[in-house]
């Protein structure tokens, strides 16, 4: 996979924080706040978008002195966005990054591990935002005030794994992709000892921290160990793209019948979604013709291409997003024809 797809699927998992499990060992102390952040996010686990965001406006409507609302609100349209590969509503994202903030400043303790990490999320969900435009140094600005946040949560309790989890993703990643940067240290190691540990056991960031550590295992070329970890949380959450994205990418390394398999999985259960979704329909049948070519099937990847290259009239968005894609789809038509003619 080229790079500029693994940063596509983990990119969110880097600077922002927004998936929650079904049961967690760590939860906001008032009882009816946290049934319903499990509530609205288990939705954003099983993809309904339209339940989760208004379990998340009823606990807007109910706590109006919490962040959680606006926060989740906004993770609802992001994670949509991320999911269906539909264009994001900044405008919305940012007002209510803005409107939780100021919730969070006017009526809560500033000492609070809540209120630290509330506004590390808030840093967190803005660094992802300047990374959609671009914008790298005020990425890295707002990501490090973020782990500053969940670093003084440590502080305040060691074992807090809302904070394990995000500072042990961030401390990775950045490694990773800022490694030209001479002050930045290598700190790869750090990342994955502290996402593991944060893993151990479930909070509300346990799904987000399987997610980092899935893309981690196959940037470190360690497939089984993804394979491993995907299956197991897929029990959980069956219907999951973004696990069986993952998935399928590490069956890529060691067994191309099975990442074709789920893939084929993806494009059924994206056919399924009312919102028409030609992008990652393009991006998995073009995986798919890849893999068949792996495996010396020109015929079945070269029929792919076609397909793919047969659709028409691309919306703006779609035609944006989809450039290079087709570009590459047409340099492996052109490929593959050549192949078939030598037989």
């Amino acid at each position: 996979m080229p790079e500029t797809e693994l940063l596509a699927r983990y990119k969110i998992s880097i600077l922002v924080l927004f998936f929650l499990p079904i049961t967690v060992a760590q939860s906001y102390p008032d009882q009816h706040v946290d049934f319903l952040l499990k509530k609205g996010i288990g939705y954003i686990m099983d993809q309904n978008y339209d339940e989760a965001g208004k379990t998340f406006q009823l606990l807007e409507q109910a706590y109006p002195k919490l962040p959680f609302g606006k926060l989740y609100s906004a993770a609802v349209l992001i994670t949509k966005a991320n999911d269906l590969a539909v264009p994001i509503e900044t405008d919305k994202i940012e007002k209510y990054l803005e409107e939780a903030e100021s919730i969070v400043e006017k009526n809560n303790d500033k000492k609070s591990i809540w209120t630290r990490y509330f506004l590390g999320m808030v840093n967190g969900y803005r660094a992802y935002f300047f990374s959609l435009q671009g914008k790298w140094f005020s990425t890295f600005t707002d990501a490090i005030n973020a782990v500053n946040y969940f670093e003084n949560c440590l502080k305040i309790d060691s074992s807090f794994n809302e904070a394990l989890i995000s500072i042990g993703t961030y401390k990775y990643w950045k490694s990773v992709k800022a490694a030209w940067i001479p002050f930045f240290a290598d700190e790869r190691t750090e990342g994955i000892q502290l996402l593991t540990k944060g893993i151990e056991k479930e909070s509300y960031n346990y799904a987000s921290g399987v997610i980092s550590l899935l893309w981690i295992y196959i940037d470190r070329k360690k497939s089984l160990s993804a394979i491993s970890l995907a299956e197991e949380v897929l029990k959980k959450y069956p219907n999951n793209r973004n696990f069986k994205w993952a998935l399928a990418r590490a069956y890529e390394d060691v067994n191309l019948s099975k990442a074709i398999e789920l893939h084929y999985e993806l494009l059924t259960s994206y056919a399924s979604v009312k919102q028409v979704n030609r992008i990652n329909e393009i991006v998995l049948k073009h995986k798919i013709a890849q893999d068949h070519e792996r495996q010396g099937d020109y015929k079945k990847a070269l029929f792919l291409c076609n397909e793919i290259l047969f659709k028409k009239k691309f919306t703006n968005y779609e035609k944006q997003i989809l450039e290079e894609r087709l570009e590459r789809v047409i340099a492996l038509r052109k490929k593959l024809s050549s192949l078939e003619n030598e037989k």
